[in-house]
């Protein structure tokens, strides 16, 4: 029960119980942290135990059952040796039951409980036996190293440690499925692409100072966003970012929309290339007190642009604020089949759909939507109703904008070998 109890504890659960001002807790790390000493005096223990039933059996259980078997007259010949019998068959399984199964489910049910309060005891123990309990110690070590093991070293827990403690919590109740969806996004952030946040290039709204200022407000004034990328003439050089609520702030004060400075309000950009992880970039919008970086490739070529809004998005899911315009990338149908942007992430596939599948050419980078994966199977530009079947998932092209894939349907779908047969 003890050595059981200190093993199954968890070592933090141990300190924070010592940190509280738990003796008993402080003795069990002690004990944890000696287990040739800690097992000796366990063994001294067990040992003393079995003494004790052997001694007692015979001197008092014996004497006293043997009469009552001398009045059989089959069994009078034989009556010490039945009664012997007897004693160490109900030793034997009271000690079972009651010394070793009973104690061991209470220890693995209440472990850190449990060596809490034997603790303080096996200490006792061991300093009353201490001679034994060293040479015991001394003993274990030397023929242990002579068998050349080594004790092994306590491993610290690994993301999937903590990942599986996570979801344990969470079906246990522990955790809120909204907490353990937040941790398992956060674990999963060092490892996520920028390419599956970042609103691609061609996508991006982009406010040209060579152009009609009048022409550039509108533009302002009719898209949803709050942050713009600016240039002059070459879009693939800019010059910085502005945001509407600046440009709103100027005709608040100055009472005059004609007043608006675009090259006044232009922000620094933030430039990053698309190597960095998720978790790098959330790290430099933080030290550079920035919410807004484009992305560029080896060339120096922009390849979209990442906001902390889409970091966060990562994070917590998508989150639509009230009053705003929202065009989902993902709407579930009826038949239980979902039509998907394909910019979708793999991850938010993943998601969407409850699969743990790994896309092929995945974990070489090869791509980080859903467009890039069907095009990564198919091998060509595809045209709508084109389709994959992979996985369990069938993938059906339903709209293209030129030659990127706008719209994707997704179902489960039976391989051929599962389908029913029809006679």
């Amino acid at each position: 029960m003890s050595e059981l109890s200190l093993v199954s504890a968890k070592r933090m659960r141990l300190e924070r119980r010592a940190e509280d001002g738990s003796r008993g807790a402080r003795a069990a790390l002690k004990l944890a942290d000696d287990p040739s000493h800690f097992l000796s005096t366990v063994q001294v223990g067990i040992t003393l135990i079995g003494i004790f039933n052997g001694a007692f059996g015979e001197a008092s259980l014996v004497s006293h059952l043997t009469p009552h078997f001398e009045t059989v007259p089959v069994l009078a010949p034989y009556a010490r040796e039945v009664a012997l019998a007897v004693v160490v068959l109900v030793i034997t399984v009271a000690s079972i039951i009651f010394g070793e199964l009973v104690p061991k489910r209470i220890a693995m049910a209440y472990p850190e409980t449990v060596a809490t309060l034997i603790a303080q005891p096996l200490r006792l123990l061991s300093v009353t036996m201490s001679p034994f309990v060293k040479f015991l110690s001394l003993s274990t070590n030397a023929i242990v190293r002579v068998l050349g093991i080594h004790e092994a070293k306590e491993e610290a827990p690994t993301e999937e440690d903590i990942a599986g403690i996570i979801k344990e919590g969470a079906d246990t109740g522990v955790f809120e499925k909204t907490e353990y969806d937040i941790v398992s996004r956060a674990l999963r952030l060092d490892d996520q692409h920028l390419k599956s946040l970042m609103t691609p290039r061609v996508d991006l709204v982009i406010i040209d100072l060579a152009e009609d200022r009048h022409a550039n407000l509108e533009i302002i004034a009719a898209n949803p966003y709050s942050r713009f990328p600016v240039c002059r003439g070459d879009r693939s050089h800019m010059l910085g970012y502005v945001m509407a609520r600046d440009l709103f702030g100027q005709a608040v004060r100055t009472k005059s929309v004609e007043a608006i400075d675009l090259d006044a309000a232009i922000q620094e950009l933030l430039y990053v290339p698309e190597t960095v992880s998720a978790m790098a970039l959330l790290e430099m919008f933080k030290k550079n007190r920035a919410e807004l970086a484009l992305i560029v490739d080896e060339y120096g070529d922009i390849q979209g642009m990442v906001t902390l809004s889409d970091v966060m998005s990562a994070l917590v899911g998508d989150v639509t604020v009230a009053g705003e315009e929202h065009d989902p990338d993902a709407v579930q149908r009826a038949d239980g089949s979902w039509l998907l942007d394909g910019g979708v992430s793999l991850d938010r596939f993943r998601d969407l759909l409850g699969s743990a599948a790994v896309f092929p050419g995945e974990d070489e980078g090869a791509y980080h939507t859903l467009a890039g994966f069907l095009l990564y199977q198919l091998g060509f530009i595809p045209k709508p109703s084109d389709l994959v079947d992979w996985h369990g998932f069938r993938f059906e092209v339903m709209d293209m904008d030129g030659n990127r894939i706008d719209r994707i349907m997704v179902s489960h779908h039976a391989p051929p070998d599962a389908e029913p047969k029809l006679d």
